[in-house]
């Protein structure tokens, strides 16, 4: 046993990152749902292992790793030991970084936030939120029209970090008819093994 543990909603995107590598590391772990209805997350108990009150955190016997970004280089870099998924090289180790900052960016301003308006009843605004996200499309899909993952040949965290919001967002209602290279990158990622399905909504 890993003596893993991983907080979560069952509708969070960014759990579902965690528990989709999780997966791929082949690692065993305890999933403790949090109802956000319940406020569960800002209770005492909770707040100590995050003082902001947001999910995901893992506890990985001592260590409690917030946020999702830090959580996928933390486990790449303590489990993925042949550096498959966080590359050494430093020039990739900076596009992963890149990709990383725009799911905290680009992709929660956009696929996410209409998303949660949408789906979930985020205060936002739809029109504009579906206008980011479509911007982001089609950088993104610009971007893998001439690789089979972000970093080229082989798939990463950023991988990872990049897909599952853009893909809540088309179950949401956006259209991806004008971006192919999206849909088949979304095919590859869903065909590997180990794959960890997104949420349904």
């Amino acid at each position: 046993m890993s003596g893993i543990t991983l907080y979560s909603f069952s509708l969070s995107g960014n759990g579902h990152k965690i528990r989709h590598f999780l997966s791929i590391l082949g690692l065993k772990y305890e999933l403790k749902l949090l109802d956000p209805h319940m406020k569960e997350h800002k209770r005492e108990s909770f707040v100590a292992l995050n003082p902001l009150g947001q999910v995901p955190v893992l506890v990985d016997g001592d260590a409690v790793i917030c946020d999702s970004n830090a959580i996928l280089v933390y486990l790449a870099q303590k489990y993925d030991t042949n550096n498959t998924w966080y590359p050494e090289d430093a020039l990739l180790r900076a596009e992963v970084q890149k990709f990383l900052s725009m799911s905290a960016g680009e992709v929660l301003n956009g696929p996410n936030l209409y998303r949660g308006i949408k789906v979930i009843g985020k205060p936002g605004d739809l029109e504009q939120t579906y206008d980011k996200t479509i911007s982001f499309f089609v950088y993104l899909d610009k971007h893998l029209s001439d690789r089979d993952y972000l970093l080229g040949a082989k798939p990463s965290i950023a991988d990872i970090a990049l897909y599952t919001y853009p893909k809540l967002a088309v179950k949401a209602g956006v259209n991806l008819s004008d971006f192919p290279h999206i849909v088949s990158w979304f095919a590859r990622i869903e065909s590997a093994p180990k794959f960890v399905k997104e949420p349904e909504q």
